[in-house]
């Protein structure tokens, strides 16, 4: 049957077969004026690390410890990349790095985590193997970023935060 959010659809009877009634609904919202329930997060990550990041993205739809919404490019590096880029990163509530072994090696991951505080966004890094203390790229450093450990209370608790003081 029609797509589109319940009650949302306008009665056209009452119009029809009452005006007077008509002048007195209230209107209606349009799709657009409903607001997601989950957080827009821009994952950054080295493509070595794409298995951690699916894993991420998956218990964010799966788990009910991590709740968000993946605004990452998920298309290859190209000429239209950082248009790309930028617009999601200004669409997002928050950016999340996911910091490997070699993230921080990777120039297109420091100029992302650079655009979000551009942008005024909120960035938070997240260590894929809690283990490991790998280096954390100098974008974040430079800003004073935090960091944690994979820990899904966590990364909500972080994604939240910045929610919240965004």
């Amino acid at each position: 049957m029609g797509g589109g959010i319940r009650g949302a659809r306008e009665s056209f009877a009452i119009r029809r077969y009452e005006p007077e009634a008509a002048s007195r609904l209230k209107p209606q919202k349009s799709i657009d004026e409903y607001e997601p329930t989950k957080t827009r997060v821009f994952i950054s990550f080295h493509v070595d690390d794409e298995g951690q990041v699916n894993l991420l993205r998956h218990q964010g739809k799966n788990s009910d410890q991590l709740e968000f919404i993946d605004y990452s490019v998920k298309e290859p590096f190209d000429d239209k990349w950082k248009t790309r880029c930028t617009e999601r990163i200004r669409q997002s509530t928050v950016v999340v790095v996911a910091i490997g072994e070699r993230t921080h090696e990777r120039e297109a991951v420091n100029w992302e985590i650079q655009k979000a505080h551009e942008l005024g966004k909120p960035v938070i890094g997240m260590r894929i193997h809690s283990d490991k203390k790998h280096k954390i790229p100098q974008a974040m450093k430079e800003h004073a970023d935090r960091v944690v450990d994979w820990n899904l209370e966590t990364i909500q608790s972080e994604i939240d935060r910045a929610r919240d003081d965004g």
